[in-house]
């Protein structure tokens, strides 16, 4: 019996990888690139077809579902059993596909494979230790191979050491970038430079090793283009507020958008107190307004109880009187490294304005830096290492203009 499935052509720069590869394969590419259609369209059909088992790797269990329907659906007439709660397909020719969150760096332990593929290595938190103490010992009884795919952060990260080992027998890297896809049209890429600033560019579309360890976060701030005095609230415009919880203080920000224009026009943050008496010097300050409200997803949790055995944001909307469209709060906290690229490109390219009664939140714009990984240095022995307010203004920026760069997330 024949059977026909649909697989996606290779486009030129997918078929130079697969052309030039080796055992060991990492590819450094810029977004849009295609390297999750390189993994559903080959990497892992191909082998599986063969009657080989192969694994697919991702940071969080979160980021299976796409490439999890996507090979259901290409895969469908060869498909004998697919179990969607341990995530595993098998055909008919006795290939089978397993799919692992890399949150645990166990996962896959004790199991064999003809091939790994590994996605946004660069996300996945414990990537090393998932990479050298797991993933690839499974590759031992077939002789297997590997592809480690991502597009890079900013810094020294393990992804990048591994990149380096081109020069090393069994081994082959690819530095390839947003434009290599044939498909996108390059005056996109051109328009969207226009809303990036240039190292974010570099890094994301291009694929370039930015070293950004030991310099600040919002390293396209400009303290005199952006602090401004005289910043005043609009009352014909709503006020949004961004927090993060901590011990001690407790802080917030308030600003105001509409069309390209982001004016942050007041901080609060309370030592030796509770979400209650913020909301009420909040409500003091703004008495008329009307808020949308976002802030540090924690605040969600059990683990974030105030008295009366309500979470932070409970607290807020009953405070505020908000409903529930006015609590724009996600289940999970935005990456450091997302929220750096979309905050400075902002800076870069939109009208921000920053009140100078905003003395804390500039302070953090001028002094947090990343360390080596690209993650926040937060040392509370240094008054100028808080990121108590940056947080804040990060999560400001995911909420209300994640679409500023819509085009390559």
């Amino acid at each position: 019996m024949i059977y026909e499935i649909d697989l996606q052509k290779l486009h030129i720069g997918q078929k130079q990888v697969i052309n030039n590869c080796a055992r060991f394969n990492v590819l450094k590419i810029g977004r849009r690139f295609g390297k999750t259609t390189l993994a559903t369209n080959y990497l892992i059909p191909i082998k599986a077809i063969e009657g080989k088992p192969v694994a697919y790797f991702t940071p969080t269990y979160n980021d299976l579902s796409e490439v999890w329907n996507e090979l259901k659906y290409n895969l469908a007439p060869l498909i004998l059993k697919k179990d969607e709660q341990i995530k595993q397909i098998r055909l008919i020719t006795g290939g089978i596909i397993d799919f692992w969150s890399m949150d645990n760096p166990d996962s896959g332990r004790g199991r064999k494979y003809s091939r790994v593929v590994i996605d946004e290595a660069e996300k996945a938190k414990k990537f090393k230790e998932a990479w050298q103490n797991t993933i690839l010992p499974t590759l031992i009884d077939y002789h297997g191979d590997a592809w480690i795919l991502s597009t890079p952060k900013f810094g020294q990260t393990y992804f990048k050491e591994l990149h380096e080992n081109g020069n090393k027998e069994n081994w082959a890297t690819f530095n390839l970038s947003t434009y290599d896809n044939p498909f996108i049209d390059k005056d996109e890429i051109e328009t969207i430079k226009e809303s990036m600033d240039e190292l974010s560019f570099r890094c994301e579309i291009l694929a370039e090793d930015i070293d950004l360890s030991n310099n600040p976060f919002a390293y396209a701030f400009d303290i005199n283009k952006h602090v401004v005095t005289d910043l005043n609230f609009n009352y014909q415009q709503p006020i949004h507020l961004s927090f993060d919880f901590n011990k001690d203080p407790i802080t917030c920000i308030a600003g105001q958008s509409y069309l390209n224009n982001i004016e942050i026009i007041e901080e609060f943050g309370l030592s030796n107190s509770d979400i209650f008496q913020l909301c009420d010097v909040i409500i003091a300050r703004f008495p008329t307004a009307t808020f949308f409200v976002t802030g540090d997803a924690t605040g969600r949790n059990r683990s974030a109880l105030t008295k009366g055995n309500y979470n932070y944001y409970t607290v807020i909307k009953q405070k505020l009187n908000l409903s529930s469209n006015q609590l724009m709060v996600g289940n999970i906290n935005p990456s450091v490294n997302d929220s750096r690229v979309l905050l400075n490109s902002l800076l870069q390219n939109a009208n921000v304005k920053i009140s100078n009664k905003c003395v804390k939140l500039i302070k953090d714009l001028k002094y947090v830096e990343v360390d080596e990984n690209g993650d926040i240095k937060k040392d509370r022995s240094n008054d100028k290492k808080y990121s108590d307010y940056l947080d804040c203004f990060r999560y400001y920026c995911f909420t209300f203009h994640h679409k500023f760069l819509s085009f390559y997330k």
